[in-house]
């Protein structure tokens, strides 16, 4: 009696922990791992078990958490006293998250829900990688010289923005690069702002717009990436102090507006959306990932624009005039 008792309280009741194989994972690749689930000192009619992928961000000191999917494991069962479960776990990643940085974390959430009594949770941290596509941008950006800046990989209203800044050959000629990346069927597609040095003594600085388009097999030659991506910042480099010179195509961002994200419905991580006269991989649930554009869930920009924009109008941040103003900035 005094054992059903306090395992309704929690104690001597069944517990459940994840294993997972390993603790990073790229965005649309398999996590695989198991769950160990051991009964207590009483017999337990166990409603469900489920685990919650959790997203958290961090910003302005303030810590934002939302559910980005709910995994189904396991319906009822019984766990008898001392009995010892091991379930399998597999979880493709989707591809419209935003990769793991300074600001942007994952947690897995068990839930072992005990008919009852209290439930037993256990959570761990996942790490998650970019794609190869974008590893590999990273990766020609280090070659010119360029370093990821802490702040990079901020939530903005059109997705995962990156920022680097020159050490070597743009060193005190570019302040900084910017861009957002959409994964397209063929490649990847960047929208590059480039802030110049300019004006006075270069005291000033110039923001140029760029869009490149780079084939997959285009990426896998980094050297190669490299030198194009030296091309389109010379470009702007040029176009910044000479206004009559002729940079390459500049552009006006694709736009989605927001729409509510379901954690216990998701599209399919391959599923083809057309946006802007792209055809691009991966469906934009609210989330966005590094290589995608589209918008963070309502239930995030309903959080986090009281504090971010004060009394700004929602319809100003919204005007897509400058993608990298500052004022679109959402985490």
């Amino acid at each position: 009696m005094w054992k059903k008792l306090l395992s309704k309280l929690g104690v001597g009741a069944a517990k459940v922990d994840l294993v997972l194989h390993r603790p990073h994972v790229r965005l649309g690749e398999k996590l695989e791992g198991e769950f160990l689930i051991e009964g207590g000192t009483v017999a337990q009619q166990i409603r469900k078990l489920e685990v919650e992928l959790q997203l958290t961000v961090q910003s302005d000191g303030k810590a934002y958490r939302r559910t980005v999917a709910v995994i189904p494991v396991a319906p009822a069962f019984t766990i008898q006293p001392g009995e010892r479960k091991v379930l399998p776990f597999s979880y493709v990643l989707p591809l419209h998250l935003p990769i793991t940085r300074h600001s942007v974390r994952y947690t897995f959430v068990t839930r072992l829900d005990i008919a009852d009594g209290a439930d037993a949770f256990d959570q761990d941290a996942i790490h998650i990688l970019p794609p190869l596509a974008l590893e590999k941008l990273f990766q020609a950006f280090a070659k010119l010289g360029f370093r990821e800046k802490p702040s990079s990989g901020k939530i903005s209203a059109y997705g995962q923005e990156f920022a680097f800044f020159p050490t070597d050959m743009f060193r005190g000629t570019v302040q900084e690069v910017e861009f957002f990346a959409l994964l397209e069927e063929e490649g990847v597609r960047l929208y590059l702002e480039i802030d110049v040095w300019n004006g006075f003594a270069g005291l000033r600085e110039k923001e140029m717009k760029q869009e490149m388009f780079l084939r997959y097999e285009e990426l896998d030659d980094v050297e190669g990436t490299a030198q194009a991506l030296q091309r389109a910042i010379e470009e702007a480099v040029q176009a910044a102090q000479n206004p009559s010179f002729h940079m390459g195509t500049t552009y006006a961002p694709p736009y989605t507006a927001p729409h509510a994200y379901d954690p216990y419905h998701q599209h399919h991580p391959y599923h083809q959306h057309h946006h802007g006269g792209h055809s691009m991989m991966g469906a934009i649930g609210g989330f966005a990932a590094g290589m995608l554009a589209g918008m963070v869930t309502e239930e995030l920009l309903e959080d986090v624009v009281e504090d971010a924009f004060d009394d700004h109008d929602l319809g100003d941040m919204l005007d897509v005039g400058d993608w990298f103003d500052g004022d679109d900035d959402i985490i």
